[in-house]
């Protein structure tokens, strides 16, 4: 998993770079601070250093600051030089604090940043498949937590080590023996937490997924509060929140624990250890005499001092498991294929038609889709009606390219759409559903949605007035540059779907989808979406799907579609003549007696 961030890591090098510099520093300046004590011991008792391989290298820096004749002034050297050792050490983990914050957020930014490319990329049968809340959960939540191992693993956990490397270098030049006891404190901390270890890797996962189910229900039911309330529904949602968040919130306590033990079992073997250290260096100055006071003074302080790197480096494993589990469910996203864009060819207009030949789909086994084959040709109405679940939509959805067909072809002039880069073919096709789809944005940003700069304001305007909407958009506090707020909850439905139909006419696409346009519209609404839909219509291949059949009875062409295949196919007198499916259909939606029925 740490290989998999390098490559985030990169394009920061000289962050890297600078934070590792100066925890270096910063470790060498602690180290030559501690280690002045053994010369200011000396000059405050009065007493010999024992010859080791430092106090060779101390000698002349000491005898540099001292003051033959004066002992209060040699010691004050030696003070200031502690406290500007200090004051660099800590200017240093100040600088290395800025540089390695940066870099954290940075690399986190990066990695956000490409998991939402990335997800814009993805199949529509992939986000069919899985929920919202989980979709941001892993693009916010997951990609902040993933920083901790960015903070832990490289920034901290570098200082550390810097810390510990000077630090056991000094030792070793004090006394290799005792060292050497120094040294049994890391394998011994490393084999202790493993098992901890794997345990809470498994538990970050789960905790994971649960946080995603948890904010999905959260989602779903502040998406649908109409239905909630309107059901009665508050105390059941609530319950179904509780009940996830009773289950989180376990998960979170039992991982806490794994992860709350690991400093007291490292604190307590690191302790014991400190004090065999004590023990034995005691012998050395009291019975070997290899060793002077100061220097065991200084020894111990110094290993004091490692207790907290090493405690931070023990945890760091324990810390980052959540961060790799969290950086694991990323890497699920980053690893799914996207969207697979077959074609070469540019194409940026329809000339004839559209084909759907012998076209069969599935989502898995069960075809949903079987054999279809119709002729759409230029400036004709296709209405596509039949029962929930027919294929409708499935089957415009075809066109473009949001799926692939299983078998068969889709063509546009006689060129197969597999054949046709997905960006030239979505720009030809314009889409204006029930489900109308506004963002949180003016109302001239929603118009000319993802064209900064394209069009003029009087093309938006036009647009407006063409799809009836510009007497409301000039009612609005703002006009034009009114903020809609989220999904377009300012504006009624007619509303939403007139500035639907407003983007479709300023998009001018030659191939126009109407999906349910008006079926959740009023009387009035409806009037005015379909005034404004009727001049979309002109000029353009029309597909139209709607359970409405008053609303497709100058279709050029009606097909009904049962079990996913075209059981009837004509225009709408054609149809009525022959007593089948949409004859029944008709005769249910408009009162009148269904065929056969005995008078």
């Amino acid at each position: 998993m740490y290989r998999r961030l390098l490559p985030f890591l990169r394009p920061h090098s000289w962050r890297l770079g600078a934070t590792i510099l100066c925890n270096l520093g910063a470790a060498l300046f602690d180290v030559f601070s501690i280690t002045l004590l053994i010369p200011f011991l000396h000059l405050l008792f009065g007493t010999q250093s024992t010859d080791n391989p430092l106090s060779t290298f101390q000698r002349p820096l000491v005898e540099a600051l001292t003051v033959p004749s004066d002992q209060m002034a040699s010691l004050r050297n030696i003070i200031a030089l502690i406290l500007v050792s200090v004051a660099l050490k800590n200017a240093l983990v100040w600088l290395s604090g800025q540089t390695g914050a940066a870099l954290q957020e940075y690399v986190t930014r990066d990695l956000r940043n490409a998991v939402y490319a990335h997800l814009q990329r993805l199949p529509l049968a992939w986000f069919t498949r899985t929920r919202a809340g989980q979709i941001l959960a892993r693009l916010l939540t997951d990609t902040q937590t993933t920083k901790q191992v960015i903070t832990e693993a490289i920034t901290r956990s570098f200082q550390s080590v810097a810390l510990i490397v000077i630090s056991l270098v000094y030792l070793f030049a004090t006394s290799w023996r005792l060292s050497l006891m120094a040294l049994v404190v890391a394998p011994l901390l490393i084999a202790l937490l493993q098992p901890l270890l794997r345990k809470l890797r498994k538990g970050y996962g789960r905790l994971g997924n649960q946080y995603g189910d948890l904010t999905s229900i959260a989602q779903e039911a502040i998406a649908g509060v109409r239905l909630v309330k309107a059901s009665g529904a508050e105390a059941w949602e609530t319950a179904r929140f509780a009940e996830a968040s009773t289950r989180y919130a376990k998960g979170m306590s039992r991982v806490g624990r794994l992860a709350l033990s690991a400093q007291p079992i490292t604190e307590t073997a690191a302790t014991v250890i400190a004090m065999a250290i004590l023990w034995v260096g005691a012998r050395e100055v009291l019975t070997a005499r290899t060793l002077d006071g100061a220097q065991l003074v200084t020894f111990l302080t110094v290993v004091m001092r490692m207790l907290q790197p090493l405690k931070q480096l023990s945890q760091v494993q324990a810390v980052a498991q959540q961060s790799l589990a969290a950086a694991g469910r990323l890497f699920e996203v980053l690893d799914h294929p996207t969207e697979q864009d077959t074609g070469t060819r540019a194409v940026t207009a329809m000339a004839r038609d559209v084909v759907f030949d012998a076209v069969t789909f599935s989502y898995g086994d069960e075809p949903v889709l079987r054999e279809v084959s119709l002729t759409a040709r230029r400036g004709e109405m296709i209405a596509l009606v039949g029962a929930s679940g027919a294929g409708k939509s499935t089957l415009v959805d075809l066109i473009p390219r949001f799926y692939e067909v299983t078998s068969g072809r889709v063509l546009l002039d006689g060129v197969d759409t597999r054949e046709i880069t997905l960006a030239s073919l979505r720009a030809l096709t314009g889409i204006v559903s029930q489900d109308t789809v506004l963002f949180n944005d003016t109302v001239r940003n929603n118009i000319a949605y993802a064209s900064p700069g394209r069009y003029t304001d009087a093309q938006v305007e036009a647009a407006a007035r063409a799809a009836n909407a510009h007497e409301f958009i000039k009612a609005l506090p703002d006009g034009y540059d009114t903020m809609l707020g989220e999904r377009g909850t300012r504006l009624s439905g007619g509303q939403r779907q007139r500035l639907a139909i407003a983007r479709a006419l300023l998009s001018d696409p030659p191939i126009l989808i109407l999906d349910e346009a008006t079926s959740a519209l009023d009387t009035e609404s409806e009037r005015q979406v379909q005034e404004a839909i009727d001049r979309l219509l002109e000029g353009r291949t029309v597909f139209v799907i709607a359970h409405r059949l008053s609303t497709v009875q100058h279709a050029s062409q009606i097909l009904v579609l049962d079990g996913g295949r075209v059981v009837e196919r004509g225009t709408h007198a054609q149809l009525l003549e022959r007593e089948g499916v949409y004859r029944r259909l008709h005769a249910l939606q408009f009162g009148e007696r269904p065929v056969g029925a005995v008078a």
